[in-house]
């Protein structure tokens, strides 16, 4: 076999130090093979083992067993009561305000029973589509910051986990908690991996957290940044910050963030000794529920 240059064999080995725990094997690069179309069916033959194992696992259980009496039914009827009365901003539920969640998970599920109706099995399928998408997120992440085999690896222990499947039987919002979180950690890892980052990494990256905000409240913000900001903490890459498009990336969160919550306090101000959704849900639901 022909003797290959080094700087061919070792093409992609990075020494970065700030990504050095992500450095991709040396690769081999052998005349007349064809590596890049390998890889790309590779590819595909993950997304449609992960997609097949969904369909095995979690669309099977989509249609039992019924909603139950407590969390299922109150946030089953959020979302039914907001197609009924066409309010999109007020959350409601038997009759009233229901000002403690973040709206997104209720839209998905109103806006499935516009397209399927109320049912318990399209209740159920924003979840099921959210853990579809969180599933490949996780391939993209582990695709990302160790490669091929380890993404592949990832989403399947993910998708066979007992945990994950056990949040499907409950309407709440988690899974899809996850999902942003992971999509918010993806577009970091690739942010490391580009000098300077893409504007569409950085979008990304505001967005996957906005998208949060509106699913569970301001963790979507915190978490992300508790767990990016100490790990740049602990790389001494802190300046890595300086290059995430601040400015535009802060007007791309607020510009998904913040209407709904603006929306929110101003049809549900305090009146008399009834406070309003500012208080309730920033103050209380996210601060005094924790003392």
């Amino acid at each position: 076999m022909k003797r290959v240059p080094y700087n061919e064999a070792f093409a992609g080995f990075s020494m970065n130090p700030s990504v050095a725990h992500w450095e991709q094997q040396p690769v081999l690069h052998v005349p007349g093979s064809t590596p890049s179309r390998n890889l790309h069916l590779r590819r595909i033959s993950s997304l449609l083992i992960i997609t097949l194992l969904w369909l095995a696992i979690y669309v099977a259980g989509m249609f039992t067993p019924a909603l139950l009496d407590d969390a299922d039914s109150v946030h089953a009827e959020a979302a039914r009561e907001m197609v009924l009365r066409h309010d999109w901003v007020t959350l409601h539920a038997n009759g009233l305000r229901y000002l403690e969640k973040a709206p997104l998970m209720y839209w998905s599920v109103a806006a499935s029973y516009n397209l399927f109706g109320i049912e318990d099995w399209s209740t159920r399928l924003p979840l099921m589509l959210g853990v579809l998408a969180l599933l490949l997120a996780t391939y993209g992440l582990g695709l990302e910051a160790y490669g091929e085999t380890a993404g592949l690896y990832s989403a399947l222990v993910l998708g066979t986990a007992v945990g994950p499947y056990l949040f499907t039987r409950f309407l709440i919002p988690d899974l899809l908690v996850g999902l942003w979180l992971t999509l918010s950690f993806y577009f970091f890892v690739q942010s490391l991996h580009q000098d300077p980052p893409l504007r569409m990494t950085c979008w990304g990256f505001a967005a996957s957290c906005a998208i949060n905000v509106l699913t569970k409240g301001l963790i979507g913000l915190v978490f992300p940044a508790v767990v990016i900001g100490g790990y740049l903490i602990l790389t001494r890459n802190l300046r890595h910050l300086l290059k995430l498009r601040l400015i535009s990336s802060s007007l791309i969160f607020l510009a998904i963030a913040a209407p709904w919550h603006v929306l929110a306090a101003l049809r549900n101000p305090t009146q008399g000794g009834v406070r309003g959704f500012a208080w309730f849900y920033f103050v209380n639901e996210h601060f005094l529920r924790y003392l």
